[in-house]
């Protein structure tokens, strides 16, 4: 296999043949999985420091351009090297569709609850003209007058925001951790009452970031990330590549070194799943690439066999969640 187009796969470049090419070649045998597996972790145990993350990978380039190929290659290499994004397109290869049953847009006009079913997402377009994408298993609920300029709402879940201008009624989203202060913007909100972690990103415009009592921590700029840790009491700002942490509107999920039993737990609410994973060191262990989140579950494992060392077993349970075993 051509490095060139491994790299150009990377980078998100690959045709849908080209990538099925690779996907045949990392199967056609287990040193060459080995080899795909060695270049990604080696790849995603830097990619904290995008800079420092360039510069490992072109090392690894180098050394395998010395063993293989013609030092003339080496400008072939470096140049896709640099448009290098953080995401492996893991899930192109395969062609099926699930359908999650995506509700069509619905316009609400007085007080409002919704719970989006696990496995699906849903699309609203509030009485203001604000448009929210719910992930599944999210909670979303309002009781203000809109129409009065009391703009808010509570979410319990992940939701994407495109919240209409209104200089004179502030927008405000309250999840069990903090609240947000919106002035016309787009963001991504992450804040699922199960899990430690509030995880929000701008794309545009401006966002208090604001205690339960009112008190503003900081004021996000776009392309900016906030994470607060319910044990720890921490406020992590830094900016970021906002297309990681609202890609999953469009179908793809990005796991940024994350470890395998966190990704169980999104799967299971994903895809009304239940996942049990009774090896602890499978458990920790970290994983990093991108999935097309609308793919059916035995695809998705597929996945995750060819480009870890986990192995899955499936066992139908009529009338209950499908068991899967990670091995």
């Amino acid at each position: 296999m051509e490095y060139a187009q491994i790299i150009k796969y990377i980078a998100g470049e690959a045709s849908e043949e080209e990538v099925r090419a690779i996907f045949q070649w990392i199967e056609s045998s287990s040193d060459n999985k080995e080899e795909f597996v060695k270049l990604k972790k080696a790849y995603a145990l830097t990619s904290k420091s995008a800079d420092n993350a360039q510069h490992v990978w072109n090392d690894v380039m180098i050394r395998r351009i010395h063993r293989k190929e013609n030092l003339r290659r080496l400008y072939t290499y470096t140049r896709y090297a640099a448009i290098i994004v953080l995401f492996f397109a893991l899930g192109m290869v395969f062609q099926n569709q699930l359908r999650f049953g995506k509700s069509a847009e619905t316009v609400y006009a007085s007080n409002m609850s919704i719970d989006v079913p696990l496995g699906q997402m849903s699309d609203l377009t509030l009485p203001d003209g604000t448009t929210v994408q719910l992930n599944s298993g999210s909670h979303f609920a309002y009781t203000g007058n809109f129409a009065a300029g009391d703009r808010t709402v509570e979410l319990q879940g992940e939701a994407f925001f495109e919240v209409a201008k209104d200089a004179n009624h502030p927008f405000t989203v309250k999840t069990k951790s903090l609240d947000f202060k919106v002035y016309g913007t787009s963001f991504n909100i992450q804040a699922y009452e199960d899990e430690k972690e509030v995880n929000t990103t701008l794309v545009e415009g401006s966002l208090g970031v604001l205690s339960k009592t009112g008190k503003e921590f900081t004021r996000l700029v776009p392309g900016e990330n906030v994470k607060y840790n319910d044990d720890s009491k921490e406020l992590v700002v830094k900016n970021v590549n906002t297309d990681l942490y609202t890609s999953w509107q469009k179908g793809l999920i990005t796991f940024r070194n994350e470890k395998l039993q966190d990704i169980a737990k999104k799967m299971e609410r994903w895809y009304n799943v239940e996942i049990k994973i009774e090896d602890q060191e499978l458990a920790d262990e970290l994983y990093f690439g991108t999935i097309m989140k609308n793919k059916p579950i035995d695809q998705i494992l597929e996945v995750f066999r060819m480009t870890s060392s986990l192995q899955y077993r499936i066992l139908p349970r009529p009338g209950e969640p499908t068991l899967i075993y990670w091995e």
